[in-house]
């Protein structure tokens, strides 16, 4: 990455991007995901060029723009081209391996494809929610990443020592530690704190007759087991 770039929060440029922004003036949304070996630079390094991508914005890998605009929530499929003057508008999709001529847009809500690429079809609501999914699963990927990489190399070690006692641990002890990280009983505490919950809640109530209208209007009045 070289010269007039800015980059929003939570955006990231993963492994072997280029972003020449001595080319053009390139601005980066918020949030937004540049896969790996993606090219962003103007070709002509005219004077004025910009690459502006938007928020939440998927480019994927291999992926190569010119000076062109690519709006918010949108997708560029991998190794697919932005010509000069291109634009991929709001939720608009330039599948993998296409390119968008020069000048072209790709309408809101759209999927094109193709060398050069055409309309195929609409995107449905379903492709929106499974793009938004992407993104935020690329953007938890690079927060990860970054913490990986920003360890020192003490705690290289140790998280190496932790990965080795664990699959070195007993098989019941791991299952005794994944039933705790999902909120299971696994301790004699746990059991007696459900034991006097049920005591108090159920068999108390109905021994002194107390009307608990927590578990419905007239749940007090049945006479409830322990176990019910």
């Amino acid at each position: 990455m070289i010269g007039d770039v800015t980059l929003g929060a939570g955006s990231s440029l993963w492994h072997s991007v280029v972003v020449r922004g001595d080319t053009a003036t390139i601005r980066i949304g918020k949030n937004t995901t540049i896969q790996d070996l993606a090219r962003i630079s103007s070709n002509k390094a005219a004077a004025g060029d910009a690459v502006t991508i938007g928020d939440n914005c998927y480019i994927g890998a291999n992926a190569s723009l010119d000076a062109c605009t690519v709006e918010d929530n949108s997708f560029v499929g991998m190794g697919a081209s932005l010509a000069r003057g291109a634009r991929v508008e709001s939720f608009g999709v330039l599948a993998a391996g296409s390119h968008l001529g020069e000048g072209v847009t790709v309408p809101a809500g759209q999927i094109w494809a193709g060398a050069p690429a055409a309309y195929l079809r609409d995107i449905t609501q379903e492709e929106k929610h499974l793009m938004s999914e992407h993104k935020l699963e690329m953007q938890q990927l690079s927060q990860i990443y970054s913490e990986e990489t920003e360890k020192s190399f003490r705690e290289v070690l140790d998280s190496m020592d932790e990965r080795i006692r664990y699959r070195r641990q007993d098989p019941q002890e791991k299952l005794i530690d994944k039933l705790g990280d999902v909120g299971m009983p696994v301790t004699h505490d746990d059991f007696d704190y459900i034991e006097h919950r049920i005591y108090h809640d159920y068999v108390a109530a109905t021994d002194f007759q107390l009307k608990d209208h927590s578990h419905g209007e007239e749940s007090w009045k049945k006479n409830w087991t322990p176990y019910e």
